[in-house]
């Protein structure tokens, strides 16, 4: 259980409240079978993946590249998991007009679904504790938590995309403890990534609770809180 120090919860977004309805490659399939291109789900699932993993996020130390913002780091994403899966893009207006395509549809109500017990867990915890979201996701985020009838419960939505930083840089967490106007170690921070989340928080001070496979699940939250 966790101590009587914790004043307010700090929560991830995808991975941990939110989930994908479908793999990435099959909404990248079908949104780019409307444009004429041509690739499979699996070529695209696997290029994802090793894209992904060697991508630094978004104004990340690790980043070579100045991205104005995250709509421009994913338009760079995309491209190169097209190149990586060796599938034809259109070059010019034609891939801008996709890419916004697909950037809207990652948007769309359906895209996205709640962990089953996120309306519950967030229900309880925010009776008794103050409630932010601290995301790397950017921001069509409100959009996707209003439209799965979470973002209500939530006093702030600290993003990456807004505060020019990506977890697990300290300045994110940082401005987390800031709005809250609490001390670190009196915020408890909610997730499922293993840098961005638990590393990330550990070195800012906070707590943590781990989502994830061979960890908790978010219902097992309540126990930890005293509240089921």
């Amino acid at each position: 259980m966790l101590n009587e120090s914790i004043r307010a919860v700090s929560f991830d977004a995808a991975g941990t409240l939110i989930h994908l309805a479908e793999p990435v490659g099959c909404s990248y399939s079908r949104v780019a079978d409307r444009h004429g291109i041509l690739c499979s789900p699996d070529d695209l699932n696997r290029a994802f993946r090793a894209v992904w993993e060697r991508t630094p996020a978004p104004f990340s130390p690790e980043s070579r590249i100045d991205d104005p913002n995250e709509k421009s780091w994913w338009n760079r994403i995309v491209r190169k998991v097209f190149d990586e899966a060796d599938a034809q893009i259109p070059a010019g207006s034609a891939f801008d007009t996709f890419f916004e395509d697909l950037y809207d549809h990652f948007e769309s109500p359906g895209t996205w679904i709640a962990d089953p017990a996120a309306r519950k867990v967030l229900a309880r915890v925010s009776q008794r504790y103050r409630i932010i979201i601290l995301s790397n996701f950017d921001g069509r985020l409100r959009r996707i938590l209003r439209d799965l009838e979470l973002l209500d419960f939530f006093e702030h939505t600290v993003l990456s995309c807004e505060i020019g930083a990506s977890k697990p840089d300290q300045r994110i967490f940082n401005e987390a403890a800031k709005v809250l106007d609490l001390p670190p170690n009196s915020i408890l921070h909610v997730g499922d990534d293993p840098q961005c989340d638990w590393e990330g928080a550990e070195l800012a001070g906070f707590s943590l609770f781990r989502i994830g496979a061979g960890e908790n699940s978010l219902g097992e939250l309540l126990r930890e809180l005293s509240l089921a």
